[in-house]
């Protein structure tokens, strides 16, 4: 197991302010403990994790407990897109900003959304995000929403994808693995995006295919792990 510990203090940027800052320090020192004790949380590979720039880490989702333990899973800090409704209680909306979260509404082309992950990508923050857009109901991987895709060709951002065994469903001491895959890189389809918004083409195929290949790494990832037997 790669211990992420020794990276934290140096690692977790870009705090919207002092004390926001080390509330969420504390609180990732605070969670990773609760989680190695009550989840024996185990991370495979988080060296695949660039240390700086813009980079989404895009997993696969099971339960509302994904995002904490993704999050201290991780050495650096992570923005995450939380669907809207859980912004209408005002303590969790304060809770999630101060994280990093901001709000998409579900359903639609959220366009304000879109354009802040693009803008927290390119100042080079770490954007975590759930391919599927919602929780499986019965642990299986499912068919990818073409957001990513949009976010991933407008941002030109890297993909680590990261899959997470052991949340579905959520038993104390029962095992919580985390393993990231190498980065992926769309440069390719990036290119392909940007010569179609010349030509006035339309984009979605392109966003579909670049969210099924994440989701296809996620799935590997999956049986990699069944084969690890760890």
């Amino acid at each position: 197991m790669e211990s992420t510990r020794a990276m934290v203090s140096a690692d977790l940027e870009r705090e919207p302010g002092f004390w926001a800052g080390v509330f969420y320090r504390i609180a990732h020192i605070v969670v990773w403990m609760l989680a190695r004790l009550f989840f024996r949380l185990q991370v495979i590979g988080v060296s695949e994790i660039p240390r700086e720039g813009g980079v989404i880490v895009a997993a696969n989702h099971n339960s509302y407990f994904d995002i904490p333990l993704l999050g201290c899973a991780l050495f650096r800090r992570a923005d995450n897109i939380a669907k809207a409704e859980l912004f209408q209680n005002r303590l969790v909306g304060a809770l999630f900003r101060m994280f990093g979260g901001f709000p998409v509404r579900r359903g639609t082309i959220d366009r304000q959304a879109l354009a802040e992950a693009v803008g927290r990508l390119r100042a080079g923050h770490l954007l975590a995000m759930y391919p599927e857009g919602t929780r499986s109901k019965d642990g299986r991987l499912q068919p990818p929403k073409p957001g990513i895709g949009m976010i991933v060709a407008q941002s030109g951002a890297k993909v680590v994808p990261a899959f997470i065994r052991g949340t579905d469903p959520v038993r104390p001491f029962k095992p919580v693995t985390v393993v990231f895959g190498k980065p992926i890189d769309f440069k390719a389809e990036i290119e392909l995006f940007q010569a179609a918004e010349k030509e006035g083409m339309n984009p979605k195929k392109l966003y579909a295919t670049i969210s099924q290949e994440i989701m296809t790494q996620i799935a590997a990832l999956e049986k990699e792990l069944s084969e690890r037997n760890c």
